[in-house]
C-alpha cells in the first residue's frame, strides 16, 4: 500500500508540475489602446470660479482646468473618481488642442453630455473668450 501511495504521489507531483511549467500566465493589463479619435464630442464654454465639487482649489488664469458635465461627473462630490483626470480637448474648427484637469462639475442644465466648461487659459489655448462656445472633441488621457 504504502508503494502503492508513493507512486500516486509521484504522478501528482508530475501532473502539477508540468502544468505549472507549460505557458507562462501574463498577470500584467493589456495596454488600452487609445482610438484615433476622441471619445466625446460637445460645446466648450469657460467660467471664472476657483473651488468646486472636486475640494480643490485652482487659478483658471493660470491653469489648464475643465469642470465636467454632471452627466458623465455624475452625483458624488469630493472624492469622485474623475477629480484630477486628464483630458485632452480639441476645437473642431481650428483643430488645436489643450490638455487639462478635471477640478469641477459643470451643472447638467449648462452642460450636456459631453461638453466641458474650460477655465480661461485652457480656452485662450484653442480658442478666443469672446467666441463664448466652441464645439469639442475631448478624450482622457
Amino acid at each position: 500500500m504504502g508503494k502503492f501511495i508513493s507512486t500516486l504521489l509521484v504522478a501528482a507531483t508530475l501532473a502539477v508540475t508540468s502544468f505549472t511549467t507549460a505557458a507562462p500566465v501574463n498577470k500584467t493589463a493589456e495596454p488600452k489602446v487609445k482610438a484615433a479619435s476622441s471619445d466625446f464630442s460637445g460645446k466648450a464654454t469657460w467660467f471664472t470660479d476657483s473651488y468646486g465639487s472636486c475640494n480643490y482649489h485652482w487659478n483658471g488664469y493660470n491653469e489648464n482646468i475643465v469642470a465636467l458635465n454632471a452627466h458623465q461627473m455624475g452625483s458624488q462630490s469630493w472624492g469622485n473618481p474623475e477629480c484630477n483626470k486628464r483630458v485632452r480637448i480639441t476645437n473642431k474648427a481650428n483643430g488645436k488642442s489643450v490638455e487639462a484637469r478635471i477640478v469641477d462639475t459643470c451643472p447638467g442644465d449648462e452642460c450636456a453630455y459631453g461638453s466641458l466648461d474650460l477655465s480661461p487659459k485652457a480656452f485662450k489655448a484653442i480658442g478666443d473668450l469672446d467666441t463664448g462656445i466652441l464645439n469639442i472633441e475631448w478624450s482622457y488621457i
